[in-house]
């Protein structure tokens, strides 16, 4: 198993100096991700807030309240994570 360890820790090492362009691809596919991921989350976000709003107005409040306040969760969890990241990153000097 130890060296089993060794083995991989040498073969990531290898493959982290040998291709900068396969990093740098690596790194546009990360950032592509999750741009499309954003975009998903915003527009679940939006649905969800206004199909609470749409069912706390009928009648149905108890459903209502809960998809709302699922949607303002899923908001500050979406919106808020990237700001959080990066002002953790600025508070620590790193760069992200």
């Amino acid at each position: 198993m130890k060296h089993f360890l060794i083995y991989i820790a040498v073969g990531l090492l290898c493959l982290s100096f040998t291709d900068v362009a396969m990093a740098r691809d690596l790194v546009d596919a990360a950032q592509s991700a999750q741009s499309l991921f954003n975009k998903i989350g915003v527009a679940a976000i939006s649905i969800g807030i206004t199909l609470g709003g749409i069912l706390f107005a009928v009648g149905a409040a108890q459903i209502g309240r809960t998809v709302l306040i699922s949607g303002l969760i899923g908001a500050a969890a979406v919106l808020g994570a990237p700001a959080l990241i990066s002002l953790l990153g600025r508070v620590f000097g790193a760069s992200v």
